[in-house]
């Protein structure tokens, strides 16, 4: 199993900007295998990808994710190759659709058939990518216009660039083993990973592939600490966070997720509280099981034996956020997951 780190969003600070290198740089002298950069309604991906791969070498550089509603597909080639370009095999393109509150409420995109649309999305950025002029005639994409002639990409492109896609629900889950070289799943819980893993894996052989043809890819925060209760409680408003505020009452894939898990009751109580504002009882409510389980959190020795587990669970690349008061802990928990993972 690779390491990865998968960095937070950057709050526009040169310190910060200059603090997130150096975790990529320390992780890349550790023997990480890639850095994500995320991708919320501040920074763009793109530009911190570009300068993180600019200062470094050797360490893989992706998008996770870079939101499918933000940009046309053909945008999203181009800009995939602008980066292959110049920096060769080492660029990951991470894609995802994201939720109703980003895709309509940042973009004004509607959300609606994020399977279809994201099926479509991955075609044309793959056929942009190989260099053909771009037809395509579907539902949401339909290139070029009537009465236009179809365009190809210009810029040269020797570089593979694989497509990972972040999924969580079973059918966005069987699209990434159809078409994507890579899935990011969220919130992994390796002891109650075997249904969404088969899911994974029944599909990329109904597809007509093998294991070996695809990678998967799981990240969670990492929060070195002596002291179980204490490293819980710094990963629980995230978790909170998950399960009650990123969606809506109807629809919060990270809810679905944890029901799966056997949280139901108690994940729709926390989207009641925090969506109601009571966002420290919905924190209060949040198991401590499920908080120490998807999450590496603890002392080293604890990290090591969860580290096995997600080994155990099939996991290709696991990425941490390293968790720290100051950039020399963050350091610190790089170094300590390297060592640990060894």
């Amino acid at each position: 199993m690779q390491l990865g780190v998968i960095l937070g969003t950057w709050n526009g600070s040169q310190a910060d900007a200059a603090a997130m290198l150096r975790v990529v740089q320390e992780a890349e002298s550790s023997g990480y295998a890639i850095a994500w950069v995320p991708e919320l309604y501040g920074a763009d991906a793109v530009s911190l990808m570009s300068w993180l791969a600019s200062h470094t070498s050797r360490i893989r550089i992706g998008s996770a994710v870079m939101q499918i509603p933000a940009r046309a597909p053909t945008t999203t080639a181009m800009t995939a190759a602008s980066l292959a370009a110049l920096y060769g095999d080492r660029i990951v393109l991470g894609l995802g659709v994201s939720g109703p509150q980003v895709s309509v409420g940042w973009y004004g995109v509607p959300w609606s058939d994020p399977i279809g649309r994201t099926r479509e999305y991955l075609e044309t950025v793959r056929l942009a990518l190989s260099g053909q002029r771009v037809t395509y005639d579907g539902q949401h994409v339909q290139l070029p216009s009537e009465g236009y002639r179809p365009l190809k990409l210009v810029l040269k492109n020797e570089a593979h660039i694989p497509i990972y896609l972040a999924a969580i629900g079973p059918r966005n889950i069987r699209l990434a083993a159809e078409v994507a070289d890579g899935w990011l799943p969220a919130l992994v819980y390796p002891e109650r990973f075997d249904e969404s893993r088969k899911l994974f894996c029944d599909a990329v052989t109904a597809a007509g592939r093998s294991r070996e043809d695809v990678t998967i890819a799981a990240s969670t925060g990492a929060v070195l600490n002596d002291d179980l209760a204490a490293a819980r409680d710094v990963y629980r408003p995230y978790v909170t966070l998950l399960i009650g505020g990123m969606g809506t009452r109807e629809q919060n894939f990270y809810r679905n997720l944890v029901t799966g898990y056997g949280y139901g009751e108690v994940a729709n109580r926390i989207t009641e509280l925090y969506l109601a504002g009571d966002v420290k009882q919905a924190q209060a409510l949040t198991p401590d099981e499920l908080i120490d389980n998807v999450g590496l959190i603890g002392d080293e020795a604890r990290m090591r034996d969860r580290l096995a587990a997600y080994a155990a669970a099939d996991i290709d690349i696991f990425s941490i956020a390293p968790s720290g008061r100051s950039l020399d802990e963050k350091l610190h928990v790089v170094r300590t997951v390297a060592s640990a993972a060894s």
